[in-house]
């Protein structure tokens, strides 16, 4: 099972939807361990290298206050954005002799890009279906 995303989806982001990431996990205090990748610049190409770990040293610190690191992140940090963005919660749902409850999230827009709506996704792994929201939220 897919844990966390990848640089790759991390490219799939605009530069606009990169900030509000980045200023989203600057105000989640990033944990020790938290692995992140770093923006580098080599023959006029920008691109992420890693991933690192959050060790709270030194090394640490100079990327994520200079805006250069960017995180990978898990599916629990995935919920915690998206939750933070839903219209509606739990849905209780009563039957004759049953109660059930299960989460219903709707998300107030959905704006995918048109390459995303055309492929048709089968059996996604939860980590991606998570992606797919936080593209519309950030």
């Amino acid at each position: 099972m897919k844990q966390r995303i990848t640089i790759e989806n991390l490219n799939e982001l605009s530069t606009e939807q990169k900030e509000r990431l980045r200023k989203w996990w600057m105000g989640s205090n990033p944990g020790i361990s938290d692995l992140y990748v770093v923006k580098v610049k080599f023959d006029d190409v920008i691109s992420y290298e890693g991933p690192f770990v959050n060790s709270g040293h030194r090394d640490f610190n100079e990327d994520y206050y200079k805006g250069e690191a960017l995180p990978l992140l898990s599916i629990g940090q995935m919920i915690e954005i998206v939750q933070g963005n839903l219209k509606n919660g739990l849905v209780i749902e009563y039957t004759n002799d049953k109660v059930s409850n299960y989460l219903h999230w709707e998300i107030p827009r959905f704006n995918l890009p048109d390459n995303r709506l055309n492929n048709v996704i089968t059996n996604p792994e939860l980590c991606d279906s998570l992606w797919l929201a936080i593209i519309t939220v950030l």
